[in-house]
């Protein structure tokens, strides 16, 4: 098959998928449950800097907005740099576990769509991703946070030789091999660490073979890869535009047909008891029509940012497929995820009854 028609039948299939509800969904619940994970990391940062985890936590729970602007204040207002990398490495874990799972069932639908060309199973990549959670959890942990601690061992050693001039020279070859050993992991996550979940969702394969194949691509093909993640990433970046700007648009038509239907005082005022701090109680919406536009509001800017998360996966299955078809040349057509004993694709999981036909030999 042409790889040109291939390359242009993969982009197009890559949009039809990112536009599937079904994912949309997915990735709503994933935002969900990231939420409750992201305030106890903020409650938690507060109370190290201020004490009482109680208080802090009750306070961010009511005001995240405020609560987590005032964090980041603090940490970076002190030089809690410490703090810092503790916050980041925290949300880091947080986002990882919750789209290890959520993710990768987004992943693994866009991979049948994409390779297979049949309409993906939302309870097979529900199964899929229960399954394999924890190799999409363990790849890219294991990356990352190998090298923080290669890194950090370095470090420690760097910092045990201190200031003898015998000790730094003995302790140098072994920084140096820590160091290198360090960058090598981190490089890797960095370049290549996009395509272990493709690679499990695709291949049905462990965290092993992710890793291989990482590594592999992310050495050996580097500038194809590179060219491959910024064209993804440009991508990526004119559709945040794209949806801020329709976000903004969408507001601000919102806006002004709620004044136009309770005139300017009542909007006025409605706007304040969303916007402004209360003088005394919970900041939470006091009325009816109140709540009715926060939820809304909320729902539309979750779904828009839910479905740039679909966009980005569905960019990196696409990026992975390009690799695998200009880099090993496998044709798409050859590629398919599903192993022959997939309950999706089972003809007798799916209702179908298997008749044995005996035929009689003659004998001659």
């Amino acid at each position: 098959m042409n790889p040109r028609a291939d390359l242009l039948e993969l982009l197009r299939a890559a949009r039809r998928s990112a536009a599937d509800k079904r994912k949309l969904l997915l990735s709503v619940y994933g935002l969900l449950t990231f939420a409750p994970l992201f305030l106890l990391l903020i409650a938690a940062g507060r109370a190290r800097l201020r004490g009482e985890f109680g208080v802090q936590l009750k306070e961010t729970f009511l005001r995240p907005v405020q609560a987590t602007v005032d964090l980041w204040d603090g940490v970076l207002a002190g030089g809690r740099w410490g703090t810092l990398a503790g916050l980041l490495v925290g949300l880091w874990g947080c986002a990882t576990l919750v789209a290890s799972f959520f993710g990768l069932a987004i992943t693994r639908m866009a991979a049948g769509e994409l390779t297979g060309g049949r309409r993906a199973d939302l309870r097979e990549a529900l199964r899929f991703a229960r399954k394999q959670w924890i190799w999409a959890l363990l790849t890219p942990a294991s990356l990352f946070a190998g090298g923080l601690a290669l890194a950090g061992a370095a470090a420690l050693l760097f910092a045990l030789a201190g200031s003898s001039g015998v000790a730094m020279v003995l302790a140098a070859p072994a920084g140096l091999a820590l160091v290198a050993a360090a960058g090598f992991l981190l490089v890797g996550y960095l370049m290549g660490g996009g395509l272990a979940w493709p690679t499990l969702a695709t291949e049905w394969s462990d965290s092993f073979d992710s890793i291989s194949r990482v590594y592999g691509y992310s050495f050996a093909h580097a500038f194809r890869l590179l060219a491959y993640r910024l064209g993804s990433g440009g991508a990526l970046l004119l559709a945040a535009v794209s949806r801020a700007l329709r976000t903004a648009l969408a507001l601000g038509l919102f806006t002004l047909a709620l004044t136009a239907g309770l005139g300017t005082d009542r909007a006025s005022a409605l706007l304040n008891e969303l916007l402004l701090e209360p003088p005394d109680g919970p900041p939470l919406p006091r009325s009816l029509a109140g709540w009715a536009v926060f939820l809304s509001a909320a729902a539309f800017v979750t779904a828009q940012l839910a479905r740039l998360l679909v966009f980005r996966l569905a960019l990196r299955q696409a990026v992975y497929l390009l690799l695998r078809l200009r880099v090993d040349r496998v044709p798409l057509g050859n590629i398919d995820g599903y192993k022959p004993d997939d309950t999706a694709y089972d003809p007798v999981a799916q209702g179908f009854e298997l008749v044995q036909v005996e035929e009689e030999i003659r004998a001659e």
